[in-house]
């Protein structure tokens, strides 16, 4: 598929099962979060691969932080450890902030701009995908299973995978354009961008 076909085609998918993707399908991925707008070329991002059994270990670690809180109900502690082995693979995309005069807003955009990125390659080589928070993100066995340093925060996870059969992804309604972008004039005025309103029937 070409470049923008990709990005308007692009769903969450609703439910992921295996295959999941392969070693190069996930190297290629990888490969394409890396090339995320970046000022000063910073690389204000990394990210940690879970798959397999790994993700038991992350399922244990989102337990304990689930249980430190004291008072949740044992079903909201499974269901947010279930978060880390509801996919074949997930990818979490760590903020990793430089000392920089590059604002910290910044350096999170393309860290976020990261993530999207993960979602578009795996669209284009076939794999669904699904962009996840986190569960119990700020706790210290979750921060301690991605290896987080102080600073750094966790942005989210995308989960990869196939779409389960006879699981519909929900249809994505165009937005109109002008409702959300509007074009400067010479004179500073903002008016709808030329072509985004439908022009009424002759």
């Amino acid at each position: 598929m070409d470049a923008l076909d990709c990005l308007l085609t692009r769903r969450t998918a609703t439910r992921l099962v295996e295959p999941g993707p392969t070693t190069d399908q996930l190297t290629a991925i990888l490969r394409a979060a890396t090339t995320a707008p970046d000022h000063k070329m910073l690389r204000p991002w990394r990210f940690v691969v879970v798959r397999g059994e790994a993700r038991t270990a992350l399922a244990a670690a989102i337990t304990t932080a689930a249980k430190a809180v004291g008072d949740l109900p044992e079903p909201i502690v499974r269901k947010a450890a279930g978060k880390a082995t509801r996919s074949p693979v997930l990818i979490a995309v760590v903020a990793a902030r430089v000392e920089s005069r590059v604002p910290v807003a910044e350096q999170d955009a393309s860290a976020a701009a990261a993530a999207q990125n993960i979602c578009l390659a795996a669209h284009a080589l076939g794999v669904a995908s699904a962009w996840k928070s986190i569960p119990l993100l700020d706790s210290a066995p979750v921060r301690a299973a991605f290896g987080l340093r102080d600073g750094e925060e966790l942005v989210g996870w995308v989960e990869l995978g196939t779409q389960a059969p006879n699981v519909p992804v929900a249809p994505r309604a165009a937005v109109p354009l002008e409702e959300v972008a509007l074009e400067m004039a010479a004179d500073g005025a903002l008016k709808p961008v030329a072509g985004s309103v439908a022009e009424p029937a002759a």
